[in-house]
């Protein structure tokens, strides 16, 4: 190599002679040359270096991206369902001895030498335990023992089983030997002419589905146990005869909740089998109607045209999630559009539970929302007024919001712009106008938890019975949920609000009585126990037979 390299060297030096340049100058102009070169390579390779770094870095976090969506999605499949959060106790406001779970508050279990179960409402028999005749002998010196008093326990809590009866309504004729006229005794109706179910056991199929979630198919077996062979698709036909005479009253809910001023809505996927696709059960909302009244609708598609067209002549405040097709409804004049700020927290709370890290920038967010759901606690719990709660919502909340409006802005961009913690800090920023406009109306309330609470029921139904058969068969749903739902929020007893619907039923077809009458919250209390009393008078007599 050595010899080489000379070789090359005289070469270089003759011909640099013959044209009589000196060898020491072409030696610099070639070493410059190369140098010049040698530069334009490390040049290259290092802005591949930082083109490689780049795509490192980027490739980092894809996969720190994908990473956080996996561990998102094992959480929401297999993870808890509830956010929980607990608030440290104000400082403005009166202590209570009180939990705050989300916007949810409940009391705290205390020690209590009573039971915890309250017995109060239920009928109570007393099964009396007496000695014998000759056992009431002193058995120290046979003398007569005396009656000192009695022993009444708490009482155990029994139940007397299921069991079905035939119930054969004989009708007394009458008539006149003169005229030949003719009177019979009348019965009422039944709630389907001509079919085998009374209104007992209609009302038991509507609350075991629509309340318990037993898909029919389980009914029918559980009938089946105990000596009836009522097939699935007879319960099924039974159920849609029943949503077809009780309509009217849908039409009644839509009146009662377009007719409020402050709304929640939301909306929650359900899969259709004809036709095959997955459709969306909408819910609609009014806190303060009554205590409370909820409608459903189904619809095949999650087009922002579904809630436009619903709420086409509703006025007043609307309150929803950041879902983009409650955009147009937003932009109304006569709408105020809110925004649910435990959305843009539970965002935050799945950043914490993917990573794991109690002491981030999520974890921080958090935390900061945590007063905000201590004041509202406190105030329900109270029963302020709207205008209180206006009052408290702009001294107390809006300072806390507004530094954590400051904060998010100055954080983001420190933050991996393709992060799940990006796009929850991006997702509150984006919502801002939205979630701080709940400060300005007492009526409103700080998230829409109570619509989810309610949709949450229909997603545990939806793990039983899977799916819905067709539109037709989901407004039928959509009436029942409605009313079962709503009896619960009005502390009705679903089952016995029912029964009462079906008594009614054929006097809701021929339009002799206001469908908005027999509303949960409008429903007339001394005719409903009236009707209870008799059902119970009713039952006792078919007891004392067995």
């Amino acid at each position: 190599m050595a010899v080489y390299f000379i070789m090359i060297a005289a070469m270089l030096t003759q011909d640099c002679t013959r044209q009589g340049m000196p060898f020491e100058q072409f030696q610099f102009a070639y070493l410059g040359i190369q140098l010049n070169k040698l530069t334009q390579e490390n040049n290259h390779l290092r802005a591949e270096q930082q083109q490689d770094a780049i795509k490192i870095t980027f490739l980092e976090e894809e996969i720190a991206r994908l990473k956080e969506q996996l561990q998102l999605a094992q959480q929401r499949h297999f993870g808890k369902k509830r956010d929980t959060v607990e608030p440290p106790v104000n400082p403005e406001l009166s202590e209570s001895t009180h939990q705050t779970v989300a916007s949810y508050s409940r009391k705290k279990k205390t020690k209590s030498c009573g039971r915890l179960i309250d017995l109060s409402s239920l009928p109570h028999h007393y099964f009396n335990h007496d000695l014998a005749q000759e056992d009431k002998i002193c058995c120290g010196c046979n003398n007569p023992l005396h009656f000192i008093g009695k022993e009444i326990p708490d009482g155990q809590l029994e139940i007397l089983p299921q069991r079905f009866y035939v119930a054969v309504h004989v009708r007394y004729k009458y008539g006149c030997y003169a005229c030949e006229t003719i009177k019979m005794a009348p019965k009422e109706m039944a709630p389907i002419p001509k079919a085998l179910a009374g209104g007992s056991v209609l009302a038991e199929v509507l609350v075991n589905k629509y309340q318990y979630h037993l898909p029919l198919y389980r009914q029918s077996k559980i009938m089946a146990s105990l000596g009836v062979l009522v097939p699935d698709n007879t319960l099924g036909n039974w159920v849609m005869q029943i949503g077809g005479g009780l309509t009217k009253l849908h039409a009644a809910f839509w009146d009662a909740i377009l007719s409020s001023s402050y709304l929640q809505v939301d909306e929650t996927p359900v899969k259709i089998l004809k036709p095959e696709k997955k459709g969306y059960l909408w819910s609609y909302f009014a806190p303060w109607v009554g205590q409370g009244l909820i409608v459903f609708e189904l619809s095949l598609t999650r087009s922002a045209e579904v809630a436009e067209k619903r709420l086409a002549s509703f006025k007043g405040l609307l309150q929803t999630d950041g879902y983009n097709g409650y955009q147009g409804l937003r932009k109304r004049e006569n709408i105020a559009g809110l925004g649910c700020i435990t959305h843009a927290r539970r965002k935050f709370s799945e950043v914490v539970k993917i990573t794991k890290n109690q002491q981030g920038i999520a974890a921080e967010a958090i935390e900061r929302l945590k007063p905000l759901y201590e004041l509202e606690s406190r105030m329900r719990e109270q029963e302020y007024s709207f205008h209180t709660r206006k009052r408290l919502r702009q001294k107390i909340a809006w300072p806390i919001l507004k530094e954590l409006g400051s904060w998010l802005k100055k954080t983001i961009p420190s933050v991996p712009p393709k992060s799940q913690l990006a796009k929850a800090i991006q997702y509150s920023l984006n919502q801002w106008p939205y979630l701080i406009k709940y400060l300005r109306h007492g009526q409103a309330e700080i998230d829409t938890n109570w619509v989810e609470g309610e949709i949450r029921n229909i997603a545990i139904g939806k793990k039983n019975w899977m799916f819905i058969g067709n539109k037709n068969s989901g407004q039928v749903h959509s009436l029942f949920y409605s009313l079962v739902l709503s009896a619960l929020l009005n502390k009705l007893n679903p089952r016995l609000y029912l029964h009462f619907l079906l008594s009614k039923i054929h006097d809701i077809r021929r339009g002799t009585v206001d469908p908005i009458t027999l509303l949960p919250h409008t429903i007339n209390q001394n005719e409903l126990t009236a009707f209870a009393r008799k059902l119970f008078a009713d039952a006792k007599k078919v007891l004392d037979t067995f």
